[in-house]
Formats: structure tokens, sequence, C-alpha cells
């Protein structure tokens, strides 16, 4: 009969969740670390690009704007080379008057005499000692920020900060240098224009002189570089490079040394662009929660299947495991046929034919028909016949009957 009492789990089943779970666990944190270690590096090189490539498109859209002033400065000087003093007074107001980018705007004779200044400022005053002046006729310059004396305040009651651009003027006839035109530019513009960049970018831009001075941060609490960044902007001043700095996780800086276009004279500016990292969106958690979640999940699956199939090949192998166990006990239930795997379909088998063989010896021997022995540490079944003894030789007969002795 088929046994239906309903049996435990092998205990290799449970011995192969575990092991799994285990597996499971431990391919789930190297996965985790993995990924956390390659992603954190990855998000670190985007940083990095990102604020490199900001800092490219900052000095872009900033050079674009300097060469518009630039080529006007050298336009205006190609048209008063000759021109009159209502002439130059006409190029000079218009000049001050578009934009805003121009504070003042004016022209030197060779003296060092101012002849025509935009809203007639400055006109007359003696310019030899100053650097644009100088500087200017032997080629075109960049001067040094400086606060103005001449002209008004601005809204806060300071004075304005200006960049001087001058170009000499050459007569048209004789190509002879006749003088210096100058263009004052507003440092405020140049904060302004630097500012909406930022806002765009989200990248600060720190500038500072020849002189380690900063003339313009779009940060919005002003304080100084770190000690590192500038020493390393020094040693590195023609190689772009972005940086971490281990006191200050918060922002990353990166060098620029290109910021200005090598079209445009030398300003002698170091740049730095700034990122505050705490303005990106960090995806990390996101990133390494999807990750545990489809690593769990795949995880599930796999322990499900292989316990599914561990059951579905141990299950049978118990069954007949019980089975041979009561066969020792004299209980002949007949084994359940098992096609889980080849082990079980022979082992079933195996065990269907020694039951068939034991049922045929415990029949004979109730009818007292020829009985059956089984020999021990075989396992094959030898049937043993009695014999009669006139077919027997002498031997046979004197093996069986033995002689007995007298004492």
């Amino acid at each position: 009969m088929l046994s239906l009492q309903k049996k435990p789990l092998p205990r290799a089943f449970f011995w192969i969740a575990t092991a799994l779970i285990v597996s499971v666990l431990c391919a789930a944190l190297f996965v985790a670390y993995t990924v956390t270690q390659r992603s954190n590096s990855a998000q670190q090189q985007l940083r990095h690009d990102i604020v490199l490539r900001g800092a490219d498109a900052v000095g872009l859209s900033f050079n674009t704007a300097l060469k518009r002033e630039w080529t006007s400065l050298h336009a205006v000087a190609r048209n008063i080379g000759n021109a009159s003093k209502s002439e130059m007074d006409d190029f000079m107001d218009a000049v001050a008057q578009t934009g805003g980018q121009v504070a003042w705007a004016g022209y030197a004779d060779l003296d060092g005499k101012i002849v025509s200044g935009s809203n007639r400022l400055r006109e007359g005053e003696d310019v030899n000692e100053r650097r644009w002046f100088r500087e200017g006729l032997r080629q075109p310059n960049v001067g040094n920020v400086f606060a103005s004396n001449s002209l008004e305040r601005d809204d806060n009651d300071r004075k304005q900060r200006l960049l001087n651009l001058s170009t000499p003027v050459f007569d048209d006839q004789t190509g002879e240098v006749t003088g210096v035109v100058i263009y004052s530019l507003r440092m405020a513009w140049v904060q302004s224009f630097l500012t909406r960049a930022r806002e765009q970018l989200n990248i600060d831009v720190v500038v500072q002189n020849r002189d380690g001075e900063t003339i313009v941060d779009t940060r919005e609490t002003a304080r100084d570089l770190p000690e590192a960044a500038v020493a390393q902007a020094s040693l590195g001043r023609d190689l772009p490079g972005a940086f971490q700095l281990l006191d200050q996780t918060d922002e990353l800086y990166a060098f620029t040394p290109n910021f200005v276009s090598d079209e445009l004279p030398d300003f002698g500016w170091r740049v730095f662009a700034v990122l505050d990292t705490r303005n990106l969106i960090n995806v990390m958690p996101e990133l390494l929660r999807s990750s545990v979640i489809a690593v769990s999940i795949a995880a599930i699956f796999v322990l499900l299947a292989t316990l599914a199939v561990a059951r579905a090949v141990l299950r049978p192998l118990e069954d007949l495991v019980t089975t041979a166990t009561g066969m020792a006990k004299a209980d002949f239930d007949f084994p359940r046929e098992s096609l889980s795997s080849r082990e079980a379909v022979d082992l079933s088998r195996a065990l269907a034919r020694i039951q068939a063989t034991l049922a045929l010896h415990q029949q004979t021997t109730a009818d007292g028909l020829p009985s059956l022995r089984l020999l021990e540490n075989s396992a094959d079944v030898t049937p043993i016949k009695d014999v009669d003894p006139s077919d027997m030789t002498s031997d046979q007969v004197r093996k069986q009957n033995p002689t007995r002795r007298k004492s």
C-alpha cells in the first residue's frame, strides 16, 4: 500500500536553502559594494566634467562679449585717425551710450592730452603717466582693474571699478601713430555678466588679478579661495584641471587658465570655476536602492527556483529511503514510482524487485514449498531446495549425516 502520511522536508533541503540564502546575501553585498564604488567614482568624474565644461561655457560666452567690445575699440580707432573733433565726440558719446558696458571712452593725442571724451568728461587731462596711454602707443593693451575718481559713484555710493582697454590710432595716409583710444569697461558689467552665467549653469566664477587679489566673485558669500586651489593653479598655470579639497567637500574647484581667449591681450587673470555640489542631485541613494531591489528580486526568483528543483529531486529520494527503512523492519510498502531523476528511477525499480522477491519468499514459506534464503553480504536471493538422500552421493550423505562417535 502507498504511504500517505505527510512527512517533513528532507534535511538536505534545509542545507541547500541555507547555503543558497547565504550565497545570495553575500552576492547582494558584493553587488551593492561594487555598485557604490563604481557609482561614486563615476559621479565624481561627472562632477569634474561638469565644472570643467561649465567653466569652458562661461569662458566662451564671456569671451564673446569681450571680443565685441574689443572689436568695437579697434573699429573706432580706424575711423578717428583723421576725424575732426566733433566726429570724435560723436563716436565717444555713442560708445558710452551703447549697452552700458563702457563707462567712458576717450582719445588722447601723442602729447598725452585727452582731446575727446564721452560726455566731454576728462577732456584736456594729461595722461602721460597712465599705463594705458604708454602701453597703448605701442600695442593693444589691457590694464588693471582700478577704482575711478573721475566718474560718479555707483548705486551703493562706491567708486566704480573699471578696466581699461586701449589701442593705438594710426594716420590713414602715413600709417603713423597719432594717439591712443581708450575704453573703460565697467567691472560691474563683468560681475553681472558672470552672475547671469552662474544662474544658468550653476557654476560660480572667482577671478583674481596678477597680484592674487579677487576682483570678481559670483558666490553668494565672498570668501578667500583655499590655499590648495591657489597653489595648484600657480604650479600648473597652463594646465586646466579639477580637484576636490579634502577639508571642503561641499565645493569642487577648477582652474581655467584659458578663460580669456588667446585672441585677446593677456588680462593677467587667474580664473577659478567653483561647483557647489550641494546644488547637484545626488543619484546615489536612488541608484543603490534600485540595485538592491533588483538584486533582491533576482535572488528571490533564484531561491524559489532552486528550492523547487531541490524539493522535486529530494522528496522522491526521501520517500524511497523511507520505503527501504520500512523493508528493513519487515514493512513491505510498495515504493512510489518516481521520474524526478535517473537515480530515483533506478532506486525505485531496485526496491520494487527486492520487494517482489521478499513477497515471494513469504508466500512460499507459508505454503511449505521450497524456502528462500537471503545470502549474507549479497544482493542476490538464492533458492535452496530439499534433496532426496537417494539422489546424493556417499560423500554428500556423509556430509549431511555425519557419523556420531561414541564417547
